[in-house]
């Protein structure tokens, strides 16, 4: 059941992260593997400020290290892990769609421990099932998906769930004044992790098709710049527990584009995996519950 006290613009606001999420992380698959992903991520983000510091020119409200500290966790070191581990030959994209939906419960354990919101045993409950469900997508499938490329996308999805807290309690700006701050702070941190980690930048660029820059393109715009404007949007107008049931949507957007793009198929296990991570977090968000007993 939609939150009553959410207007019905902030309700299609609040359907679009997982749809520019889903696809735009399905089609990051291709293209991570053939740019570097933190150089992939240096484009993007370079992009992103370019466009921001222009069409927003004043200057942020939320302080350099705050912003720094946000953007470290919210962007370099998640999606560093996120695609390193994407990346990996053993990993496809529709069991690293749903093995990434832990960051809703993280998001809710650490909007708990730091915005000290309450945790009962409905929300703990929630946790422990949708832990259990990634534990099938891990290992029940005939290909199950890398240990390693695993637990990168399960740190991942902590770091990021931790920066989306600090981004709460933090930032002074709006929405899109979080994003900027993001693509500022992530930049130089960027540039200096792919120099020290990563190769074959140039070459990169050099072989590209334009296929390969198309996915680029398109990850850049949707599942990065209008997903994250939506969703720091959605944050600064309603409460973790109102946005977060709204991304249980994007393992469904996410396999579908997966199946129709790239052509991957889903397991059985994967869809009871799936299945399973659903019932977990919407039971964490509180899904389909009447608004006074889902806020208890």
């Amino acid at each position: 059941m939609v939150p009553r006290d959410m207007t019905r613009r902030q309700i299609l606001l609040a359907l679009m992260p997982p749809l520019f999420f889903g696809t735009g992380f399905t089609i990051a698959k291709p293209a991570v593997e053939h740019f570097p992903p933190l150089f992939m991520m240096l484009m993007v983000y370079g992009g992103i400020a370019v466009v921001l510091g222009l069409t927003r020119p004043a200057p942020l409200k939320t302080p350099l290290g705050s912003i720094i500290v946000i953007s470290a966790c919210a962007v370099t070191i998640q999606g560093a892990l996120l695609f390193w581990g994407l990346r990996s030959p053993d990993m496809p994209a529709t069991a690293a769609t749903l093995i990434l939906q832990i960051q809703i419960p993280f998001c809710v354990l650490l909007d708990w421990l730091i915005m000290r919101e309450r945790l009962d045993v409905r929300k703990a409950l929630g946790t422990a099932i949708a832990i259990a469900g990634v534990a099938i997508v891990i290992g029940l499938p005939e290909q199950a998906p890398g240990l390693v490329p695993t637990v990168m996308i399960i740190v991942a999805a902590l770091v990021w769930a931790f920066g989306q807290v600090l981004a709460r309690k933090l930032s002074r700006d709006d929405g899109v004044g979080v994003l900027k701050g993001n693509a500022f702070g992530s930049v130089p941190q960027l540039a200096l992790a792919t120099l020290l980690f990563e190769q074959g930048q140039w070459q990169s660029l050099a072989t590209a098709t334009w296929l390969q820059w198309s996915m680029l393109a398109f990850v850049g715009v949707v599942g990065f710049y209008l997903a994250y404007m939506c969703w720091f949007t959605l944050l600064r107008q309603c409460r973790m527990d109102e946005a977060a049931p709204f991304m249980l949507l994007m393992p469904v957007v996410g396999i579908i584009t997966a199946a129709l793009v790239l052509g991957e198929t889903l397991s059985l296990a994967q869809l009871l995996g799936g299945l399973v991570i659903l019932a977990g977090l919407a039971i964490v968000s509180g899904l389909g519950l009447p608004r006074r007993a889902a806020a208890e």
